[in-house]
């Protein structure tokens, strides 16, 4: 029976390990991971907005999706405006260092 113990305990110490590996050991970028993570996550709330859709516009779940939805919006453009600042920011620095 001990030995069924030590085997088990050692099989799952190796597959935690394997799986760490393989986490760390994923492929692409930082950044590619970072867009293949936000792209699943807009699929993600792509499926929700259908099954919100669904509803009627009173539900509370639905009228706190919808205010879910419009913050998403806002900091999307508010993130915009300010990639768009920064940008106009650092051209106008290089260009004063000239």
């Amino acid at each position: 029976m001990k030995k069924l113990a030590v085997f088990g305990l050692v099989a799952g110490v190796v597959v935690a390990v394997i799986l760490v590996v393989r986490k760390s050991q994923s492929s692409g970028s930082p950044e590619e991971r970072e867009a293949r993570r936000m792209e699943k996550r807009g699929a993600m709330f792509e499926k929700m907005q259908a099954g919100m859709e669904a509803m009627p516009e009173d539900f509370p779940p639905v009228v706190m999706f919808n205010n879910v939805a419009a913050t998403r919006e806002n900091s999307e453009r508010i993130l915009e405006l300010l990639e768009k600042d920064r940008s106009g920011t650092e051209e106008a620095v290089v260009s004063a260092a000239k």
